[in-house]
């Protein structure tokens, strides 16, 4: 089975739009630099396997105090 070019196109821009606001609501309470975490994950999540390693790391971070 073939997978289109478009069909996978528009799975990796879903993706985008789905990590990149995951990555910014763990982000929020676990990283000091807020802005620079964003940015680098959205470049990122446009090769899912390393936004869902960076993800991971994100999630298993511990809050950091205010």
């Amino acid at each position: 089975m073939n997978i289109s070019v478009t069909l996978a196109v528009n799975l990796v821009f879903m993706w985008v739009l789905i990590a990149t606001p995951l990555a910014y609501f763990l982000g929020k309470t676990r990283v000091k630099s807020l802005k620079a975490t964003v940015v680098l994950h959205f470049f990122l999540a446009f090769i899912p396997p390393l936004s869902m390693v960076c993800l991971a790391i994100l999630g298993s971070k511990k809050e950091i105090a205010a």
